[in-house]
């Protein structure tokens, strides 16, 4: 097994923190230290194994699935037996209690899931549904060792169903790859508009059982907008929901697997609404004084209904730090180079911006009204003491936009710790969270008070809500890193919640925000879920653990 199986994505294409030299020195200054590799995972995980006897009676079982299709194996467990979060790459790097799947299943075909899982639930072998694993919520973690669990792997159930050019649909198999979708849409001219960050690596069944969002949600949608049917495989039968999700024709079920999280059902086939391939795109950038200028214009920016397909507004710090990231090479000197710098430092203490927050949008071209849009949003930058800025900005950002992942584990081998969170939150509150989540992590131990870096940046809009990002960067308190993330995790989602913040906006629930989504939860609702499950899945078999307990 490669040493390096739990790193992020391609990894011919893994980073280095020697490769971002500007932010390695800001960070080592900042720190007072010098980094050194100090974290790798060990080469060997005692995971608890079948008997022979106990492997051939699963195989008598599973008799009909062909033997390539099914895997005993320690590497195959390990790879589905958690996402990529940090916790997740803390606990492989400290082999702590990595309970993984007993076997693994790759099915191809429909029928095949369907055979599993009718087999699974006769003989109470629990299930955990894996798609491309980029889950950071704990959505793999499983809390028991006893109990017989498979993993009903999907990466090769990947093909393209039916392409509706007549009417903007098309359907695939739950296990495609976004790349590998959008590649087959994009030949035809059209295209999904989903791209979370994780786009290279997740799947488009992930991105339904997630409810996730893509980098370009504002313009597109959500995943639940562009989903019109689903087929379901339930240990009492396969489903597909109505035909179209606009009718109505009673109550619709789709909406029930969409964030499901695999604890419903395995989404096998999806049928989405796509759109034409956009002619062209036109970006604005823009630079503010603050968070709360940037803030106020684009709420007026989305209650005036102008949708960009990108967004992101990052705070002061977040537009340092990147601006150190993004330029990795040395600079050039000289006179000319000298007099651009302060030309720009003169250009920016007039306008007050001497620490902005950028902001990137951009604009589709392809409908009627793409252009006035853009300029309405351009003229009112001014109005919030803004200053355009060159659009090579977002043309930067958007080259490099799924490669930042590729930090999390060079971070973590240097003993630092880094992670995410997010949520929807009301324009109203946006500026309250922001500060009292600076002001709490600065008093907090377990973030190092000052010597953290706390980022956020907004990432999505809506009339009456934005979705806030969260970055968080300090030194790891070594050898209590589980602990010091806890703590951090509880601090910010409490502060959270206290603000009227959802638990997620795109990352779900998983195992990590399962005691917040428990705790905020309507009774009745909760009450109606469990009927639900215990309709559909009566033995518990499906991703037990996640969302609620049974």
């Amino acid at each position: 097994m490669n040493k390096d199986w739990w790193k992020w994505g391609n990894l011919e294409e893994s980073k280095h923190i020697n490769d971002y030299p500007k932010a390695k020195q800001y960070l080592e200054e900042f720190w007072q230290t010098s980094f050194r590799e100090e974290f790798k995972p060990p080469t060997k995980f005692n995971l608890a194994q079948l008997s022979d006897k106990k492997t051939e009676e699963i195989k008598n079982i599973f008799a009909s699935i062909p033997q390539k299709k099914m895997s005993f194996k320690d590497s195959d467990r390990l790879k589905v037996a958690l996402g990529k979060s940090y916790y997740d790459v803390i606990r492989i790097c400290k082999n702590d209690n990595i309970i993984a799947p007993d076997f693994v299943f790759y099915p191809t075909t429909k029928q095949e899931i369907e055979y599993i899982v009718q087999q699974c639930n006769d003989n109470n072998i629990k299930i955990i549904p894996f798609g491309g694993g980029s889950n950071v919520v704990g959505a793999l973690t499983q809390t028991n060792k006893t109990t017989l669990t498979c993993c009903i792997n999907l990466q090769h159930f990947n093909k393209m169903i039916a392409f509706d050019e007549d009417h903007f649909t098309a359907t695939f198999q739950a296990g495609i790859l976004g790349p590998d979708l959008e590649d087959e849409l994009n030949e035809k001219g059209f295209t999904l508009g989903h791209f979370p960050q994780s786009f290279e690596y997740s799947t488009l069944g992930g991105w339904v059982v997630t409810r996730g969002a893509g980098q370009e949600s504002s313009y597109y949608g959500k995943i639940e907008d562009l989903v019109e049917q689903l087929c379901v495989v339930t240990p009492t039968g396969t489903l597909y929901t109505n035909d179209y999700s606009h009718d109505a024709s009673g109550i619709n079920l789709m909406p029930l697997f969409v964030g499901s999280e695999g604890t419903l059902g395995i989404v096998t086939e999806v049928t989405v609404k796509i759109k034409k391939l956009p002619k062209s795109y036109r970006w604005v950038v823009a630079l503010f004084p603050n968070f709360e200028q940037g803030t106020n214009y684009l709420k007026a920016i989305a209650q005036a209904d102008i949708k960009p397909s990108v967004v992101r507004l990052s705070d002061a710090k977040e537009t340092m730090l990147f601006s150190k990231l993004g330029n990795n090479h040395t600079e050039k000197g000289g006179l000319v180079e000298q007099f651009k710098k302060e030309a720009q430092k003169f250009i920016l203490d007039w306008k007050n911006l001497n620490e902005p927050c950028v902001l990137i949008m951009r604009f589709v071209q392809n409908s009627y009204n793409s252009a006035s849009q853009m300029v309405y949003a351009k003229n009112l930058v001014d109005k919030y003491d803004g200053m355009i800025a060159p659009s090579s900005i977002g043309e930067n950002w958007a080259a490099n936009r799924f490669k930042t992942p590729y930090l999390r584990d060079t971070f973590v081998e240097h003993a630092v710790y880094i992670d995410t969170m997010e949520t929807l939150i009301h324009w109203n509150d946006v500026l309250k969270l922001h500060q009292e989540l600076t002001s709490k992590l600065e008093k907090s131990k377990a973030f190092n008070k000052n010597k953290g870096l706390f980022l956020a940046h907004i990432s999505h809009i809506y009339a009456n809500a934005a979705c806030m990002y969260f970055t968080l960067i300090t030194p790891m308190h070594k050898g209590s890193e589980i602990e010091q993330w806890q703590e951090i995790k509880n601090l910010v989602t409490d502060t959270i919640k206290r603000n009227n913040g959802s638990v997620s906006h795109h990352h779900s629930v998983g195992y990590d925000h399962q005691k917040w989504y428990l705790q905020y939860s309507d009774p009745i609702g909760l009450d109606i879920l469990r009927s639900i499950k215990n309709k559909i899945d009566p033995k518990n078999i499906l991703n037990p653990g996640k969302l609620f307990n049974k």
